[in-house]
């Protein structure tokens, strides 16, 4: 039991880096030319202002409008088997994220270097805004994700994600779930995930999420913060963690991630 959890643990932080890297972090629902930048300057709304954010979330919303993200994700990886000491993984991530319409958007992204190879990973994922979130409405969203594999074609997976967001006061809530198999077989395994996000005036975010990923070997689940901090007029850093929720589990996930919108 315990080695069937490992498994999954592994299988939810690798999932996890994909999911990262599709998740488009906006300050608002807008959408087009008139969307607002990475930075929040041009976010002086109402004090209950929409706060449309996620960071680990498999995340179907449309981006808002055209931006450059890079990331890395620490993952925790095996002990060395001499001395016991626990490893890290950097992984490093970088995307693109355009608005195609005032409903739909594209994310494309790729990993960079890593075991023997330039790249790793590539994903695209095609969002849609179904409906737009109101002050006493929720919104929905639906995307296409392939998450694709430079190893071999039974690594790529397709996959269906649908998620919710509603204003609750000065929280902005989230949920999501993703559905996706390989191409070459039905291996299907689903993501789920919520987030509760707050903004802290013109230059601050704060988010606390929980995500699970649930598959023919069980279930694993984490939760943990993140914060999106304002560098300057277009641009952004956010900082987050995962914390698996077992006991005796593995050190958490860090994710780094700087925005810039183009």
């Amino acid at each position: 039991m315990k080695r069937s959890s490992q498994r999954v643990d592994r299988h939810l932080r690798a999932l996890l880096v994909v999911l990262h890297a599709t998740t488009a972090l906006v300050p608002g629902v807008a959408h087009g030319d008139d969307a607002p930048e990475a930075g929040f300057e041009a976010a002086a709304g109402p004090v209950h202002e929409l706060v449309a954010e996620a960071l680990f979330l498999c995340d179907p919303l449309p981006p808002g409008g055209r931006d450059l993200s890079l990331s890395l994700v620490l993952v925790p990886g095996p002990s060395d088997p001499r001395t016991g000491e626990p490893s890290l993984g950097a992984l490093p991530r970088v995307q693109l994220a355009l608005a195609l319409g005032e409903r739909t958007g594209l994310t494309v992204d790729v990993g960079l270097g890593g075991e023997g190879a330039p790249i790793q990973s590539p994903a695209a994922s095609l969002k849609v805004l179904v409906r737009t979130p109101g002050p006493d409405r929720t919104g929905f969203s639906a995307s296409l994700d392939l998450l694709g594999s430079t190893r071999s074609l039974s690594g790529t997976e397709a996959g269906l994600g649908v998620g919710a967001i509603r204003q609750l006061g000065p929280v902005g809530l989230r949920a999501s779930a993703a559905l996706a198999s390989s191409v070459t077989s039905w291996t299907p395994h689903l993501h789920v995930g919520a987030s509760a996000a707050m903004a802290f005036g013109r230059s601050w975010r704060g988010l606390l999420e929980m995500v699970a990923a649930v598959g023919s070997r069980g279930m694993a689940l984490a939760a943990g913060p993140a914060l999106k901090v304002a560098l300057s007029e277009g641009s952004a850093l956010v900082m987050g963690a995962l914390v698996p929720l077992e006991r005796g589990g593995p050190p958490p996930t860090v994710a780094i991630q700087v925005v810039q919108a183009i």
